[in-house]
């Protein structure tokens, strides 16, 4: 029942706050990580085989590229990819309505 209502929370704070996509059922298929020089750590994901996935929620002409700086994000990714399960992907545009959208949550299913 918690958990029902976390995810009833999400979904109503994010239909009120901003716009986001979601991919269900997807694979991990890489993810490569950058650090910036003030010691961030970003990592770019990679979904069924591709670079990108989906429109832009603020920007329908533009496919995303998923990125993360989100300790639970890259860890849960990691997780997935490496035993080889599906995932549910929430992601929103970064900010700028480009082709680079932010994870926002990432589940793994079974």
């Amino acid at each position: 029942m918690k958990k029902l209502l976390f995810f009833l929370c999400i979904i109503f704070s994010n239909v009120v706050l901003s716009a986001e996509l979601s991919v269900r059922a997807a694979t991990i298929s890489s993810m490569k990580v950058y650090e910036t020089p003030d010691d961030t750590v970003n990592v770019w994901i990679n979904v069924n085989g591709s670079s990108r996935i989906g429109p832009n929620p603020d920007n329908p002409s533009v496919t995303c590229e998923l990125w993360t700086n989100s300790k639970l994000v890259h860890s849960s990714a990691l997780a997935a990819l490496m035993g080889e399960k599906k995932v549910n992907i929430w992601y929103v545009d970064r900010g700028d309505k480009s082709h680079w959208c932010k994870v926002k949550v990432l589940e793994v299913t079974k």
